[in-house]
C-alpha cells in the first residue's frame, strides 16, 4: 500500500508540474512600439524616435545648433535585433541588439563592429520638434549619424 501511495503522489507531483504555465513575456517588438528620447552625453545631439505599431518609424535628430531633421521608414525587430529601412530605400548604418533595463529605458547596441551603445528614455516627442523640423526626402551617408 505504502508503494501505491509514493507512486500516485509522484504522479501527482508531476502532472502538477506539469501544468504550471511559463511566464508569458512581452515580445521585443510590443516594447518598442512608442516615443523615445536620446541624448548621448559623448554626442552634441538631440534624437527623438517614433517607432509606430504599422512597422514605421518617425525619427527627429538635430546634431549641434539649428533645427531637428525628420526621417522616416519602416523598422524590423526580429527576436531581440532591430533593423530598419529609410523611406528612400536605404538601410539604417547598422542593425540594434535591443534590450530594456526597465520598462522605460531602451539600449540599442550596434551590431556593425563598432558596439556603439545608446540609451533611449520613453518620452513623447515635444511638439515644437515635430512642427519646426526639416523633412528629409533621401538619405545621404553624411547626412545622418549611425544611431539609427
Amino acid at each position: 500500500m505504502k508503494r501505491v501511495l509514493s507512486v500516485l503522489t509522484a504522479l501527482l507531483l508531476v502532472v502538477a508540474t506539469s501544468c504550471q504555465k511559463e511566464p508569458v513575456t512581452e515580445p521585443v517588438t510590443e516594447k518598442i512600439v512608442g516615443q523615445w528620447h536620446c541624448t548621448p552625453a559623448e554626442m552634441d545631439v538631440d534624437i527623438y524616435v517614433e517607432f509606430c505599431i504599422d512597422g514605421s518609424f518617425n525619427l527627429y535628430q538635430k546634431v549641434g545648433e539649428g533645427r531637428h531633421r525628420h526621417y522616416t521608414g519602416t523598422w524590423n525587430a526580429m527576436s531581440d535585433i532591430l533593423s530598419g529601412i529609410y523611406r528612400d530605400g536605404s538601410k539604417w548604418g547598422s542593425s540594434y541588439k535591443v534590450s530594456f533595463s526597465e520598462p522605460d529605458t531602451m539600449i540599442l547596441v550596434s551590431q556593425n563592429g563598432s558596439n556603439e551603445t545608446m540609451t533611449y528614455t520613453r518620452e513623447t516627442i515635444p511638439s515644437d520638434v515635430k512642427d519646426g523640423s526639416i523633412v528629409v526626402r533621401s538619405i545621404f551617408k553624411s547626412d545622418i549619424l549611425p544611431v539609427l
